[in-house]
């Protein structure tokens, strides 16, 4: 018999036989199918449910979310891994808890406990000169930054990048070392389309977290943001654009009611109260005036602090350090910024005989977060290795900073997100013991702390219950309960040697539509194995308009879908247990999806992975919002926004930072083999 076949038609033919026929077997497998989508429905419930408050990580809903998968785990005879270092919880009887600690949440501390000062050599009198830096108004605190006292001397490193491909590098003449280093944002030459930083649309180069891990690189002792001079007259003509289009507004509503019954009461009603919301935009738009196009960004803008350094990390405005810059280079901030892009060459230099000092108080909430862990053991010469099933049972509570529905505070109930990956995870867990054991060991892995930025699989893979050179693949389920159109995405086929070749046969008469992807990093924990060397496949069904929302709820889930992924799993997994050869690992260059967020305008647009075309192609655009206005819609392919051509994801996200909220943007997309010009006006952040 041969070892990597016998398993995967032992159950369907001795069923079959024993009941004396096709028919008999054919109804026995219907049975099976109506119980496991039973399974299915009843898990993703629970998981989804209001009780369960979204699985934020922290809360009750999350540890019941635990509770109930190590239950499962137990109830189908697996096992706690003896050589993780993990221990039971509360008192709980399950031993299989791999424990790590997470931060929930990072605040600014007191405003007492937050102050700074610049401080220069003595004036006239003798005296050292303090010029003292009002919290909110002149700086604030990063929550990426450290907490503690500083005293530190100021160097000026341009835009705080180094670039040897470019032939660029703010740090090649200045020691910085111990300084607080005074940094531009963005990057030289922006306005400049051949610029050798990617044109006129920022690099990776320009990434707050790449000069934070820049300077950290070069020992020094605090970052100091200051926004760039085209940032802020950028900022400036968006706020200018803002406030004459809610004047305008309010214009052509009084020229629109006079033209009415002015005697209507309900019409007079209503035109007061779109007035009053059009003033209000005003207002607004008038405050951010205030600042003149020099704001201080969102306390969480160059992280969220879950990762922090040691270092204070601020922000300054610019008219606060401008005179001191001034003063010690001789020559205006702005002149500098323009001598940087003239020559395309650094200016930095020591601000001599300043210093910046003060205490930075941050304020971090901690959890201990749990990866939930059983093994079915192998057995023969090769049960000592290992192959990884996991799935991220976390979500994101009641919202925050990474929901789609922003400013929402609601339960956000992530069925598909990843309730449906966790009961898939112990349904194949259920056939896979029902068809064990296999010669190699399987161990079932589920995460906590993917929402987060892959905490629990990073933590696994940091403190592995099995020796990582002797786990032999990971197969990860993030997001398989929308199977639609048959689309299914399986990602990492090209990480191992002999992955798309197992894919292809097994997916054989599935009737699934696969778009298969070769890379092995993306935005979930099969990533983490990835970075480690370790052959991957992930499946997923595919973004939509619920995805991170309130909305992503349990009836929108399709479990018969989710059975057939669920049996397509178990003989990829059972195969890769069993089969003589396990596949070699293969280096893959791949995309890695690129964020959002932070100052990037709101386009709308719900990406669509399971495409290999170039260009941004997208499943739908969400309701009321600027792609949706502007005509876009699922099934579209983005080739260009504004200036801009657009290959991928990761392009179109930098095209957009390009642009503000209120400004409009032309779009090409191809739609059914043509393309298509539209117009889109750009909302703010969010």
């Amino acid at each position: 018999m041969v070892l990597r076949n016998w398993w995967r038609c032992s159950a369907v033919v001795s069923v079959a036989v024993l009941a004396g026929g096709f028919s008999a077997a054919w109804s026995v497998e219907a049975d099976e199918q109506e119980a496991a989508v039973a399974r299915l429905k009843q898990g993703v419930g629970l998981l989804a449910s209001e009780a369960m408050q979204g699985r934020g990580p922290g809360s009750a809903g999350i540890n019941q979310a635990a509770d109930w998968v190590a239950e499962e785990f137990a109830a189908l005879g697996l096992v706690a891994p003896q050589a993780a270092s993990v221990a039971a919880a509360d008192g709980a009887t399950w031993a299989g808890w791999q424990p790590f600690e997470m931060t929930l949440e990072a605040k600014l501390g007191p405003a007492a406990s937050n102050y700074a000062e610049l401080v220069g050599p003595p004036g006239a009198d003798g005296s050292e000169r303090v010029v003292p830096l009002e919290l909110g108004r002149d700086y604030t605190p990063l929550a990426a930054g450290g907490s503690g006292e500083f005293d530190l001397p100021l160097a000026f490193l341009g835009y705080g990048i180094t670039a040897p491909q470019e032939d660029y590098d703010d740090y090649g003449s200045i020691d910085a070392k111990g300084d607080a280093v005074v940094l531009l944002r963005h990057e030289p030459q922006q306005d400049n389309p051949h610029s050798l930083f990617d044109g006129n649309q920022n690099s990776r180069h320009a990434a707050l977290s790449r000069k934070i891990a820049n300077a950290s690189e070069h020992e020094v002792g605090g970052v100091i943001f200051l926004n760039d001079a085209v940032a802020v007259a950028r900022e400036r003509e968006s706020i200018d654009r803002r406030v004459d289009a809610a004047i305008e507004s309010i214009v052509k509503k009084r020229e629109a009611y006079r033209g009415g019954e002015a005697a209507d009461a309900q019409l007079r009603r209503g035109y007061l109260e779109e007035v009053a919301a059009e003033a209000a935009a005003v207002t607004r738009a008038a405050e951010e005036l205030t600042t003149d196009g020099d704001a201080l960004m969102a306390f969480d803008r160059a992280g969220d602090g879950s990762e922090a350094r040691r270092m204070p990390i601020l922000q300054l405005r610019r008219a606060a350090i401008e005179p001191v810059l001034e003063e010690v280079l001789g020559t205006p901030l702005a002149e500098v910024e323009q001598a940087i892009d003239d020559e395309f060459a650094a200016r930095s230099a020591d601000i001599t005989g300043w210093r910046i000092r003060g205490q930075t108080a941050i304020e971090r909430q901690t959890t201990t977060a749990r990866n939930v862990l059983a093994v079915l053991p192998g057995e023969g010469p090769h049960a000592d290795e290992v192959v990884v099933l996991g799935a991220h049972y976390d979500h994101l509570g009641m919202g925050g900073t990474n929901s789609a529905a922003p400013g929402v505070e609601a339960i956000h109930h992530g069925a598909d997100d990843n309730a449906s990956g966790t009961v898939a995870l112990v349904e194949v867990a259920r056939r896979l013991v029902a068809r064990g054991p296999f010669p190699r060991t399987v161990l079932f892995v589920a995460f906590s702390g993917e929402e987060r930025g892959l905490l629990g699989s990073a933590h696994y893979a940091a403190n592995p219950a099995f020796p990582l050179e002797k786990t032999v693949a990971m197969v990860n389920l993030d997001m398989v309960g929308r199977l639609a159109d048959e689309k299914l995405i399986v990602h990492g086929t090209g990480t191992g040697s002999t992955m798309d070749a197992l894919v292809d046969r097994l997916l054989t008469g599935r009737g699934f539509d696969v778009t298969k992807e070769p890379g092995g990093f993306g935005p979930s924990d099969h990533a983490s194995f990835y970075a480690k060397k370790i052959p991957v496949l992930h499946l997923f069904t595919g973004s939509h308009e619920d995805y991170h929302r309130p909305t992503d709820t349990a009836e929108k889930i399709n479990y018969e879908g989710m059975d057939r992924i669920a049996a397509f799993v178990t003989d990829v997994v059972g195969e890769l247990a069993a089969t003589e050869e396990p596949p070699v690992y293969v280096q893959v260059a791949s995309t890695q999806f690129a964020g959002g967020g932070g100052d990037r305008p709101y386009f709308g647009s719900i990406p669509d992975f399971g495409t290999n075309d170039e260009g941004y192609a997208i499943s739908g655009v969400s309701k009321d919002s600027p792609a949706a206005r502007g005509g876009l819609k699922g099934g579209d392919l983005i080739i260009r926004l504004g200036e801009s051509a657009v290959k991928g994801l990761e392009d179109f996200d930098n095209a957009l930072r390009k642009h503000r909220g209120g400004d409009t943007v032309p779009v090409v997309v191809r739609r059914d083999g043509q393309e298509v010009s539209l117009k889109v006006i750009l909302d703010p952040p969010r």
